[in-house]
């Protein structure tokens, strides 16, 4: 069982750990309904069927919690934690330096995995109230004669390596302003919506410390370029706490998705 606590129990709190059976609550969760894009590659007689099989323990895990526990034998056979709304952050220090990564909706954790190297320490928080699919062993189960929702959760997995790539590409950006705007493009476009005024997203608790981490800068530096992305109009702050992005950033322009360079050879089976 995942186990997690409410923020404000302070008692239950021993080294900012969580020990967690406090603020979560359980129910069952139909998957393919609340997240269709797992099952996009179902043949469509067979989509309600397999939606009737794939359902989940829900567990909500309340903001604030700090550790995700669950008994090692349970993990063998686990296929990970979905997230269906809310907002995580993963801490990864190595050393004195350290990174920090977003989770949002459509995301697969596997927050129980061990590292090789015992100088790599990770921490997790939730920013926001989690809803997170558990897709255990009776899931699996479930949805074994499936295998395009485990296709799809591999996509899930190779999204995540994309999503680290692009952290890392965004940071040889020069300007603090370029890394900020192209990291929060990246965020609405992931979890916001778009519209006529452009890409809105919220980013609840998403402080100048966590950016400048997230973008390889200092919070003052954030804060600073956050000032000036306003004040040039790439940039607006909602009265209900959204922000909104009117325009692609300027890097980006030109671009197209899977657009290969003029000398690229295209992958196996694939039409030249």
């Amino acid at each position: 069982m995942v186990q997690g606590s409410e923020a404000r129990g302070r008692a239950a709190r021993r080294r900012g750990e969580s020990s967690a059976r406090d603020g979560e609550r359980h129910d069952e969760v139909r998957v393919l309904d609340v997240d269709p894009e797992l099952g996009r590659y179902l043949p469509r007689d067979e989509l309600e069927l397999a939606s009737d099989a794939a359902v989940a323990p829900l567990h909500t895990i309340a903001r604030g919690t700090t550790s995700f526990v669950i008994d090692e034998s349970l993990t063998h056979s686990h296929l990970g934690l979905l997230m269906l709304e809310g907002l995580i952050v993963r801490h990864v220090f190595f050393g004195q330096l350290g990174a920090t990564e977003f989770y949002g909706p459509g995301d697969l954790l596997r927050p129980w995995i061990r590292r090789s190297d015992s100088a790599v320490q990770v921490r997790w928080e939730v920013l926001a109230t989690a809803r997170m699919a558990a897709l255990d062993r009776d899931f699996a189960n479930r949805v074994c004669a499936w295998p395009q929702i485990a296709a799809g959760l591999l996509d899930r997995a190779a999204e995540r390596s994309d999503s680290q790539a692009l952290q890392a590409a965004l940071q040889q950006a020069k300007r603090a302003e370029d890394r900020v705007l192209l990291a929060l493009w990246y965020f609405a476009g992931r979890w916001g919506e778009t519209g006529p005024e452009g890409r809105t997203v919220r980013l609840p608790k998403i402080t100048g410390e966590l950016l400048a981490r997230f973008v390889g800068t200092r919070r003052q530096t954030v804060s600073t370029a956050l000032g000036r992305l306003v004040d040039s109009g790439e940039l607006r702050r909602n009265p209900d706490g959204t922000i909104t992005l009117p325009r692609q950033p300027p890097q980006l322009e030109g671009l197209a998705p899977g657009r290969r360079e003029p000398d690229g050879e295209p992958l196996a089976g694939q039409q030249g």
